[in-house]
């Protein structure tokens, strides 16, 4: 039998949504960098399964402190999309504002709650 469940704060709830829509983003790139055979169907399957490994992890570590950090290496790491293709990096600036988002409006949140 499980226990009580934690209440999660706002801003762990914002970074998780964040964190949610990146992994579509993934999904559908995939799709259309596969559907334009720029690069072999299996570098496409590695290379998406890759980060939504490492985004998967991001949704679970994202309650902490070091979490949050790592989130901010990873939207680092989307932006860098800009350099293999113009229209993915668009895509990923969205993303990232996203994560600026709830980075910045989930602790004024929280500050609000606790009062």
């Amino acid at each position: 039998m499980a226990g009580p469940r934690r209440d999660k704060s706002a801003t762990e709830s914002l970074l998780q949504i964040s964190v949610g829509l990146e992994i579509a983003l993934v999904f559908f790139g995939a799709l259309a960098l596969n559907g334009l055979r720029l690069y072999p169907g299996v570098v496409v399957l590695v290379g998406s399964l890759a980060a939504v490994a490492v985004l998967l992890v991001l949704y679970r570590v994202v309650a902490y402190p070091a979490g949050r950090i790592f989130g901010h290496v990873v939207q680092v790491a989307l932006l860098a999309t800009f350099f293999w293709d113009v229209v993915m990096g668009i895509s990923a600036l969205v993303m990232v504002g996203f994560w600026v988002f709830g980075a910045v409006r989930g602790p004024q949140l929280d500050r609000l709650a606790s009062d």
